[in-house]
Order: C-alpha cells, then structure tokens, then sequence
C-alpha cells in the first residue's frame, strides 16, 4: 500500500490474505510485495520524494511514506521475533546469542 502510494499506483496486492493461503503462495507473495518496494525505492528520486501526496486525509511527502513502510515492517518484524521466541526458536538477527526459554 505504502510504496504503491508513493509511485502512484494502485496497491497491486490489495486483499491478498483473501486469496493467499498455502505456505507457498505465502512466500511468492511476500517475495513479490518485496520486490515490488525495491522497484518503488529504486524509481524515487529527491524531486519525486518532496512531491506531496494525499495519504488518508493527509497531504504528506512520497519520502514519508517509505518512511511509514519501514516504520511498519520493523512492527511486523518485531511481532515474528516475538512468535519465534515464545516457541524457543531464536530470531536470525540474534542467532548467535543464547536463546532464552520462554517463561
């Protein structure tokens, strides 16, 4: 949604966890969401980034939105360390530190 947004397109994914089920089709659509951000990040530029766009009832700048999409995959992220660490499995950005039992 964020990326689209800031290269103005529509979200090409928008309803996927409605279609999307199978563990693989999971991963072919969060490869595919990655590459298609990577695309958006790569197209921007310093002009293109200072062009104001309409973001729910805001008018913000395209660079504040890759901003928001960070902000908000660092949550998801931090929601997975927390799944995988409530099961014993230590979260590859700390693989090399003891893990702790869950309590």
């Amino acid at each position: 949604m964020f990326c689209s947004q800031a290269i103005g397109e529509s979200n090409p994914a928008k309803d996927i966890e409605k279609t999307k089920t199978s563990k693989a089709d999971l991963v072919a659509a969060l490869k595919d969401g990655v590459a298609y951000c990577n695309k958006a990040f790569d197209s921007m530029t310093d002009a293109k980034g200072s062009q104001m766009v309409k973001f729910f009832n805001f008018d913000i700048a395209k660079l504040t939105l890759f901003s928001i999409n960070t902000a908000h995959t660092d949550e998801h992220y931090g929601n997975m360390v927390t799944y995988l660490r409530l099961k014993g499995i230590v979260p590859p950005t700390s693989e090399n530190q003891p893990a702790q039992p869950p309590k």
